[in-house]
């Protein structure tokens, strides 16, 4: 297929210049045609990151500047995107309920979903003690992670965040008064069988339809893939299917029907 004569120099706008996205799109998609086709695309965006970090990011974002900013500095843009992508579309289909996070270890998701759903109340679950020695599995017996946590340590990360609510102690058996409780977004961060089993079974049930259910490490090996066993064990002969994001450690999510 023909694209016309190519010219010297492509002509190139970056996003400060220009204020309507479709043109920068245009634009940098005439750019990229010609870099690509020179053999010289790949190094082009190599060196876009380093003189401009900040434009990294998806080019039409359903979110704020501002988190998208917080996405970029994440160290994991793909499951943040993911976070806040769902996040707005919550607020556009006008799906109600509350959300929460179950393993929040210091409070860096915490204080990102705060940020993305300020009008939200926001349940956070963790033991502040690591995994529970019941929970251990053979592969992980002698797995002493995520103990240099504390609840303090949590609300300093939250800031002035003011819709958090810190539920300490062994989940689920913190969940006492939230049976009545409707839920829009919930986040299992447990990295163990039975918690995140645990979780499942508490929220499915109290999740609004349409509502998000992200499980992270669904792809990862660690205790013998014990998230991935959970999800498929849960939602077998449910109608919602299992959607694998390409983050760092292999998050999964799925939407009540």
């Amino acid at each position: 297929m023909s694209h016309g004569p190519l010219s010297w120099p492509p002509r190139v706008q970056f996003p400060e210049a220009s204020h309507d996205p479709r043109a920068e799109a245009v634009l940098s998609s005439r750019a990229a045609l010609w870099l690509d086709r020179m053999g010289l695309l790949v190094a082009a965006r190599r060196v876009r990151h380093r003189l401009f970090p900040d434009h990294e990011s998806l080019r039409f974002p359903t979110y704020a500047r501002e988190v998208a900013k917080l996405v970029r500095d994440s160290g994991d843009p793909a499951r943040y995107a993911s976070l806040a992508l769902a996040c707005t579309t919550l607020e556009q289909e006008g799906i109600a309920g509350e959300f929460a996070e179950v393993g929040v270890y210091r409070g860096a998701t915490s204080r990102f979903l705060a940020a993305c759903a300020p009008g939200r109340t926001l349940h956070l679950f963790d033991t502040f003690e690591g995994f529970a020695r019941r929970d251990r599995e053979p592969e992980n017996a002698s797995d002493t992670r995520f103990q240099a946590t504390s609840e303090a340590t949590v609300r300093r990360a939250l800031g002035a965040a003011t819709n958090a609510v810190i539920h300490p102690g062994y989940f689920p058996a913190t969940t006492k008064g939230l049976d009545e409780k409707t839920f829009a977004f919930v986040l299992l961060d447990l990295d163990v069988y039975a918690p995140t089993l645990a979780g499942l079974e508490f929220f499915y049930p109290r999740l609004a339809r349409g509502g998000y259910c992200f499980v992270h490490d669904y792809n990862s090996p660690e205790s013998n893939r014990a998230c991935r066993r959970a999800l498929h064990e849960f939602l077998a002969g449910k109608p919602e299917r299992v959607i694998e994001l390409p983050d760092t450690w292999g998050s999964a999510v799925f939407r009540k029907v």
